[in-house]
């Protein structure tokens, strides 16, 4: 949680004007470092060195904007302090006077100490022995008497009776002001570290030990004897409400009061809550501006909108074609058949989403034991009961167990801040250029991707540029260019490692033998690198960032020491990538890749260094999407389909050289990857490729797979083209502006994917072939 929303949460709904202004000071701080940033690029534009003494002046102005503030804040927190602590500490002498007084006239009036009613009766809860001394109540077990029976006690109880009652309930609401007063004053300390750390942090300073050391510990709210004083007068109340109500018991008069307390700060909480949730709301519909209704069609009685009936006549014209399908024979098999109906019946509901992508994996394989699409090597149909098996077999494989072990390594390095250390740590260095920073934030995206996916990297890297986007002039387009470059470059990222993307795991399924990771970096390093560089080229020839924006706010690394929960993840991380790297060559001991990939599952969660959140937190929907997959590229070889579908294509292309088959399959891919997810692209079109390689008149299945899977990777040139343009396209400025539009994607994004494309079958087409494919 920020610290903004905890102070919030913590405080006394009643004074929350009297805390610090912790939001207040931050925007003054984000100001001061755009300001900052903009008068640097003013000199720039304006071709004026700025001398030392104009840079001192501007320092020491921005101090005195935030030390102002600082003093106020200071002041206010001061002035309520001592107002509170003078209130509270003299209704604390009224109440101890109350007491005395109390307890004088009741030895008056029953010298023997045995009153008509007990102190006990005052409380429900302190009747815990069971017994009532009142000689007109019988001895109970109740901890709270009925509302008749404090009816009746409130109107018989002699006057000091009552007065005790009132006292006490005084007591109790000076014992939760005066602890509230002491989570006031620790809640404001935090506060003004805090500030004070972000204030050296953005603008470079040494405020926070001057500052807080002189004025704020100096100050005398935070003084060690105020505390001291504060707590001690809790104390007293402790004491003085054991002595009238608990015979003397203070660990029982504590817990009673804490009791009330903790009542107290949950009605707060529970208050406060609700008001940060109201807030938030308006927070996030702040930019909407006469929001427009979702648009709905009436058809008869229902109303529906028309994203769901978009959705309920894909389904309807998915089952039609499947219906039309089952009863048309093209192959002389009618297993065959059936499985081309299931398979463009997937195809269809996996291109238009018309159910979620996951869901449609679910229902492949009941249709594939349903329609009786397996055969046996001899030919005949399997049986429902061994069809099952081979199906539930084909779902889960060392492919699906290397993709588990992707995610517990992307999770640790994520949780443990790993990656983000990495990633600042890099752009710290990239200086304020446009053009570096711009260039470093891409790689840093691209070989973010190989390790945490480039489904969580855009998220990442979204967030390190945070200070250089709340720093930009209003209304350039140099943040558009550096969300673009990321987004492209995560895209392209994706194809980096065989854990870097579904894609990659789908590709590998139909790879014999296994590349394994050195193969992989291999070819698909240099296709990433230049594709890297074209797009940054692209991007500044486009944008001209260097022009709107001269120097932007230097990202700043973050600081701490390693700890030793990171240090163990880096190990298993090496470990297990070396493996990975290593596997052809201990294959014979590990039998599969994904066997390596229980080292670092057993490693993070046997240690707990993840534990179950982290576990329900992995993209199991792209696990069931890929074992989906699988399941219907098993059933379509095993039908024949496959077979006789790669001949046939063959028939056509076998006369063309490998690196115009490899071209033909990569712009089919490129084409059909753009418009759906770059994982159905996969799904669909990498079975038949693998296929048309086997019968080629000189085989070479894995370079056409591989190049194909690479593809894959390639369609960006869309917001919908893969997971980084979708994460892209939903960020808005400050004035409520989407940084992307489908403009910003067709111009740059298209162009790049045609060179990934044809870097493809040309670099790639030459490495694979050297290396033997």
């Amino acid at each position: 949680m920020k610290f903004s929303h905890s102070l919030q949460f913590n405080a006394v709904p009643d004074w929350i004007d009297k805390y610090v202004a912790y939001d207040h000071l931050k925007k003054i701080i984000f100001q001061l470092e755009k300001e900052r940033v903009d008068a640097v690029n003013q000199q720039e534009i304006q071709r004026h060195d700025a001398n030392e003494q104009g840079e001192t002046t501007s320092t020491k102005l921005d101090e005195n904007v935030f030390l102002t503030q600082l003093d106020l804040q200071l002041e206010k927190v001061f002035d309520f302090y001592t107002q509170k602590e003078s209130e509270l500490y003299s209704l604390l002498d009224e109440l101890e006077a109350s007491l005395d007084l109390v307890e004088t006239d009741e030895t008056d009036h029953y010298p023997n100490n045995n009153p008509v009613y007990t102190l006990e009766t005052l409380d429900s809860t302190l009747n815990v022995s069971g017994t009532v001394t009142s000689k007109e109540e019988k001895p109970t077990t109740k901890r709270r008497p009925s509302l008749e029976s404090r009816y009746t006690m409130h109107s018989t109880a002699p006057s000091h009776v009552q007065m005790m009652m009132d006292l006490r309930s005084r007591l109790i609401n000076l014992y939760v002001s005066l602890s509230e007063l002491e989570s006031y004053i620790d809640l404001n300390k935090s506060a003004f570290q805090k500030i004070l750390k972000k204030h050296d942090k953005v603008l470079d300073g040494d405020l926070r030990n001057q500052y807080l050391k002189k004025m704020v510990l100096d100050s005398r709210p935070f003084m060690p004897q105020t505390i001291q004083q504060l707590q001690n007068q809790i104390v007293r109340v402790e004491k003085l409400y054991a002595s009238a109500f608990c015979h003397d018991d203070t660990n029982l008069a504590i817990r009673q009061m804490k009791t009330h307390l903790r009542d107290q700060v949950t009605y707060d909480r529970n208050t406060v809550w609700r008001d940060m949730i109201s807030q938030e709301r308006k927070k996030l519909n702040a930019h909407v501006k006469d929001p427009v209704p979702p648009k709905k069609y009436s058809l008869g009685l229902i109303d529906l909108e028309a994203s769901l009936l978009r959705e309920i006549c894909f389904f309807l014209l998915s089952i039609v074609v499947f219906i039309v399908l089952l009863n048309v024979h093209i192959f002389e098999q009618q297993a065959e058949n059936y499985c081309f109906a299931l398979l463009i019946f997937a195809a269809i509901m996996w291109a238009t989403e018309a159910v979620p992508l996951y869901a449609t994996s679910l229902l492949i394989p009941f249709l594939i034991v349903l329609l009786g699409i397996m055969r046996n090597a001899d030919g005949s149909v399997m049986n429902a009961k061994s069809a099952a098996k081979a199906v539930f077999a084909s779902m889960f494989s060392g492919t699906i167990m290397m993709l588990l072990g992707g995610f517990a390594l992307a999770a640790a390095l994520s949780k443990y801040g790993i990656a983000k250390a990495f990633a600042s740590h890099v752009l710290s260095r990239a200086g304020t250029r446009p053009r570096w920073v711009l260039l470093a934030i891409m790689f840093v995206s691209a070989f973010l991707s190989m390790w945490i996916s480039n489904v969580a990297t855009p998220v990442l890297c979204f967030s390190l540029i945070d200070p250089i986007l709340r720093t930009l002039p209003d209304h350039t387009t140099v943040g558009s260019c550096l969300i673009l470059g990321i987004a492209l470059a995560s895209c392209i990222g994706g194809m980096t490692s065989p854990i870097s993307s579904p894609q990659n795991i789908v590709t590998l399924q139909y790879m014999n033998p296994n590349p394994g990771w050195g193969i992989w970096f291999a070819v698909a390093l240099p296709i990433a690198i230049i594709c890297v560089l074209t797009c940054w080229g692209l991007l500044l020839l486009i944008y001209r960032p260097d022009r709107h924006v001269p120097h932007l706010n230097k990202i700043k690394p973050t600081t701490g020491k390693v700890t030793w929960a990171q240090g163990y993840v880096m190990l298993i991380t090496i470990i297990t990538i070396a493996l990975w790297c290593a596997e052809s060559s201990i294959e014979y001991a590990i039998g599969d890749t994904g066997i390596i990939a229980a080292i670092p599952l057993f490693m993070f969660f046997g240690t707990k260094i993840l534990n179950k959140d982290d576990l329900n937190a992995f993209l199991w929907s792209v696990v069931v999407l890929a074992q989906g997959g699988m399941a219907l590229g098993n059933a379509v070889t095993s039908s024949g389909l496959l077979q006789d579908i790669a001949l046939q294509i063959k028939d056509g292309i076998q006369d063309l050289p490998v690196i115009a088959i490899l071209a033909v399959f990569a712009f089919l891919i490129l084409v059909f990857s753009t418009f759906v997810s770059h994982t159905v692209a996969a799904l669909i079109i990498v079975p038949i490729v693998q296929q048309v390689g086997q019968h080629l008149p000189v085989p070479h299945p894995n370079l056409l797979v591989m190049g194909a899977g690479l593809a894959c990777s390639a369609g960006m040139g869309l917001p919908v083209s893969g997971y980084p343009n979708m994460s892209a396209v939903m960020l808005e400025d400050r004035f409520g502006k989407p940084y992307l539009s489908s403009r910003d994607f067709l111009i740059t994004g298209v162009p790049t994917s045609i060179v990934c494309t044809v870097l493809i079958f040309t670099l790639g087409y030459g490495i694979m072939s050297a290396i033997g494919y």
